[in-house]
């Protein structure tokens, strides 16, 4: 992985249609126990449709993703393009670390920022100088670097009329 920023190994997303847990602590509790300390297969997974959006599916489970491998090297560009359902938004979650795969693994080197849809991570009683800060902080930089970057960033983004507002 010399000169690879971002891995996609295998992953997939599952998500179960309406329940968010197993419907027990115990199952939970389990699910918890062998998918983050033991790093095993969630036990309670259960093979879903693919994310057809064009006909009503039967099964309580959708894959968002299934089996996605790709590398992006250091330097390089990438832009993410698709219908609507394809999983444009669930692999920009999954690289920011919103949420987590249900199979394969993700391994990436620096910074990452996605934008998730327009106005994401923006607070609307915050000015953008305030939502500059936040969002830096949130992105794990300090406030001195954000401080050194402001001018780029507010340049860049074209609010210097209202950055303060």
């Amino acid at each position: 992985m010399n000169d690879i920023a971002i891995r996609f190994d295998h992953v997939g997303k599952l998500y179960k249609l309406g329940l968010v847990g197993t419907g027990t602590l115990s199952h939970d509790l389990n699910r918890w126990w062998k998918t983050t300390i033991l790093r095993q297969e969630d036990p309670y997974l259960k093979i879903g449709e693919t994310n057809d959006r064009s006909k009503k599916g039967a099964s309580e489970y959708v894959w968002a993703l299934k089996d996605i491998t790709f590398d992006v090297h250091q330097g390089d560009v990438v832009g993410i393009i698709g219908k609507n359902g394809a999983g444009k938004s669930t692999l920009l979650k999954l690289l920011s670390r919103v949420t987590s795969p249900t199979t394969g693994a993700i391994r990436a080197r620096g910074r990452i920022a996605s934008l998730l849809e327009v106005g994401t991570g923006f607070h609307p009683e915050l000015t953008g100088r305030e939502n500059i800060y936040m969002n830096g902080s949130i992105m794990g930089i300090t406030r001195h670097e954000i401080s050194h970057k402001l001018d780029e960033i507010v340049d860049f983004a074209g609010v210097e009329r209202y950055v303060d507002t």
